[in-house]
Formats: structure tokens, sequence, C-alpha cells
């Protein structure tokens, strides 16, 4: 009798720690991350050989999915503070000039719990170590991101050194504005004769709403030099993107700027951002004017303008935004980094960045501190199971398409 009555209690506090385990490490049921059918049918066959050869290049490829999914992972906890987020924070959003460093590319910058940039950041060291070799020191690397994350939250005042990666890609041969803006002009592709009119009007229109800001522009510095449309990218791959090369400060060649206009992804329905409440790129103006280290000379939202494309419906450019691109930018590539200590120092300053800079608001910020320790298992935890459902998803996408 006492032996059955043990063995009842030991059974119930197996069956109690099992509810426990559960309620901590949610198991996944869900399946792959499988990229939106949408975008995935319009990719080229060069993007799809890309994404097919690597797994770093698929996880960049599923930015929205992914973010849903973990939404979904993190829905049972309704009470944490909303910040400002990146968006698509990940360890090749690193990015350096020659006075500045740190992540850039706010394309999805939005509001939304902290848990979205973490985790999202997380995932890009685990597939970094998998793709160096370097998987034993995965949790060593999740362990730096998440110092320079308590530090930034702590002190977002204090800037980490700078990492030795910046230092060495600094030292390579500077690109000079001819060949940079020669560079730009290859990019262009070609665009009809009614969008090109369009575009110019636009940028007139532009001229005038900047102006509003900054009256000191020399005159004609919007005036189209030549534009085309942009194919770059790998998550932003199929967004519609426009380079313009305008005439800058004089009318000489030398000083002219390369401006990019984008449109702005669509984020509706992604359950744990908040919906918009200012004209859609703002957003995007405003993370890059919250977080970025990485400042534009022109960085701003186009006046309501019509700009069609062929085959498309014609958007207000309020779905627009617009930036400057810097001569010296490069971003940081995985297969730049030469040891674990480039990973980490990288990491770090990322945590730094994000934690720094995702709310100016001090009580927020210790709310957002407690629940970053709080959650930090729980973080890596789900961490390893949406980059096992990523994985499935693009070995999925390897077979159906090698077949």
């Amino acid at each position: 009798m006492d032996r059955a009555r043990r063995h009842c209690r030991f059974v119930c506090r197996l069956a109690l720690a099992v509810v426990c385990i559960a309620l901590i490490t949610r198991p996944s049921a869900r399946g792959q991350i499988r990229p939106l059918a949408a975008p995935l049918a319009g990719a080229s066959a060069d993007l799809i050989d890309r994404l097919r050869a690597d797994a770093f290049t698929y996880f960049r490829f599923v930015n929205r999915p992914w973010t849903a999914l973990v939404c979904e992972a993190f829905a049972d906890l309704p009470d944490l503070p909303i910040v400002r987020l990146h968006g698509d924070a990940h360890v090749e959003q690193f990015a350096l000039t020659n006075d500045a460093w740190g992540l850039d590319d706010f394309d999805d910058s939005a509001r939304g719990p902290e848990f979205v940039d973490i985790v999202r950041y997380l995932g890009s060291i685990d597939l970094a170590t998998r793709q160096r070799g370097w998987t034993h020191d995965r949790d060593a690397v999740w362990n730096r991101f998440f110092a320079g994350y308590r530090a930034g939250l702590s002190n977002p005042n204090d800037r980490p050194r700078q990492p030795d990666i910046v230092r060495l890609l600094r030292k390579e041969a500077p690109v000079t504005r001819a060949a940079f803006l020669a560079w730009g002009e290859q990019q262009m592709q070609p665009m009809d004769q009614t969008m090109s009119m369009a575009l110019a009007a636009g940028m007139e229109a532009f001229e005038g709403f900047v102006r509003r800001e900054r009256p000191n522009l020399a005159p004609g510095y919007f005036m189209v030099k030549r534009a085309g449309w942009l194919h770059m990218g790998i998550g932003s791959a199929l967004t519609r993107k426009v380079l313009i090369r305008v005439q800058g400060a004089t009318a000489d060649d030398d000083d002219d700027q390369l401006l990019e206009a984008k449109e702005v992804t669509n984020l509706d329905g992604v359950s744990c951002l908040e919906g918009p409440t200012t004209p859609p790129a703002l957003r995007i103006v405003d993370g890059a004017r919250q977080l970025s280290r990485l400042k534009h000379d022109i960085l701003a939202v186009g006046p309501t303008m019509l700009i069609s494309g062929a085959g498309t419906r014609a958007k207000p450019w309020l779905d627009w935004w617009i930036s400057s691109w810097e001569p010296s930018y490069r971003e940081v590539r995985v297969s730049d980094l030469r040891s674990v200590r480039d990973l980490e120092e990288i990491a770090y300053d990322s945590g730094v960045q994000l934690g720094a800079g995702e709310t100016t608001d001090v009580s927020v910020r210790k709310t957002a501190l407690m629940w970053a320790v709080k959650l930090e298992g729980r973080f890596r935890k789900e961490t390893s199971t949406i980059v096992g459902e990523l994985l499935a998803g693009w070995r999925e996408l390897a077979q159906r398409n090698s077949q």
C-alpha cells in the first residue's frame, strides 16, 4: 500500500514537472518556416539558387514569416513593454562607413516587444556559427549579445570599443566618388518614359518637401540626372526600388548624389507589432533616426505623389521613403569574419545598440531590462526551436527545386 502511494506521488510530481517544463519551453509542432507564396513566385531563378545554396541567405529572405512565428511563440506574454524595433536585426545588417559603424537597414522597423529583435539576432548568430563551423561557440556568442543588450539598457550613453573587423575593413582600398557614381549607374535598370517623367516631377516636389526642414540646400539639389529600377538585396530583393543620381550641391559631376527611393514593406497582420498610426514610411524614418548610428545626409518620406511601374497599380509616395547612399558604406558579411572573436565583438556591439536605442523612456528601459534577464533562458530555447523550423523550410525548398 505504501509502495503504491509513493509511486502515485512520484507520478504526480513527474506530471507536474512535465507541465511546468512545457510552460517554459513550449514544444513546437508547427513544422517549417516557408517563404510567403507571392514573394517566392516573384523571385528570379538566380535568387532561388541563392536561397537554396545557403541557409543564412534563406533566413534573410523570410523575415516576415520568421517574425510572425516569433510572435506566436511568445503570445502568452501580453504585458511586455513596447519599444522601437529594428525589425530585422541580424549579423549581416552590421555596417560601417569612414566615421561610424553599427546595425543599419531599417526597412522592417516598427514598434513591438523586444523579443522580436532579440530572437532575430540570436537566430542569425546560430546560423553564422553553423556556416563557419563554430557551432561549439554559439552559446558564448549569445552570451556576448545578451551582455551588450543589458549594457545598452543600463547605460545607453556608453559606447563599446570599435570592433577589430571594422578597423580591418576600413583599410581596404577606398572607392573614389567617380567610381562610386559609375558603379551606381550600372545598377540602374531601364524604366519607361512615363515612369521617368513621373519620377522627375516627384523629385521636384520632394525638393520642396525637404526644404521645409533644410532651407539652405543648394538650388537644383534634387534635379534628376539619371535614374532606373534597382534590383539588389536579399530581404528586399522583391521590394520596388529606384536608384536616382541627382545634381547635389553644385552642377559639378563630382558632387552628385545617389538616392534610393524604396517602397515600404508590408507588415500588416504580424500579430505582436503595433499597427500603423502614421503614414507607413514614417516607421522606417523614425526607426533609423532613433536607433541608427550611421546617418544619412538625406532621409525622408516623399510627398504625396504617384509613382507606378509596369503591371503595378499606382502607389502614393507616402508609401515610399528616400535615403542617400554613402560611398564608404560597407556591410559586414559572415564570410568576412576571421574568428569567433570577430563575431562576439559585433554581437556585443549590436546588443548595445539595440538596448540603448529601443526606448528613451527610463521606466520602459528598466522594465525591458527586467524582462530581458527573466526570459533569457526562454529566448535561447525558443531561438533553437525556431532555427530548426527555419532549416526544415530551407531544406524543403532546396530539395523541391533540385528535383
